[in-house]
């Protein structure tokens, strides 16, 4: 009975100094700044991704800076059309310069936008002839 206790015990030692060596050599390669094969191909994965996603937000940025400039020359142009000719704005107009300005402005769109918006919104309005 003895010697089943001490092989068992000889195992469990060997096993444990197996692990230990195991670990011991990973955080020698951590520690010593030795990246592995696959801590390189993960890095490189990693730099690939980061730059894809820098590209993503500056497409994105482009697209919602053209849009807003889109948004800017609708309302400037129907306030040329309406307010800058001293006519009446009538409620569709009023109605799409507001859907216009809302969007404009969640794309951080504001100052004279905002200032043509207000004021066809208090110009006389008239019917939904032009």
């Amino acid at each position: 009975m003895n010697e089943g206790l001490i092989a068992l015990a000889v195992a469990i030692i060997g096993a444990s100094a197996g692990a230990i060596g195991i670990i011991a050599e990973f955080v020698t390669n951590r520690i010593a700044d030795k990246p592995t094969k696959h801590d390189i191909a993960i890095g490189k994965r990693l730099d690939e991704i980061e730059q894809d996603d820098r590209k993503r937000d500056e497409h994105a940025e482009l697209i919602d800076d053209a849009l807003k400039a889109l948004l800017f020359d609708k309302i400037a142009r129907l306030h040329a059309e309406t307010v800058e000719q001293g006519l009446p704005v009538p409620t569709e107009i009023k109605t799409r310069v507001e859907a216009s300005y809302g969007a404009y402005r969640k794309l951080g769109g504001n100052g004279v936008g905002k200032h043509y918006r207000d004021e066809m919104l208090e110009a006389h309005a008239r019917g939904n002839q032009p």
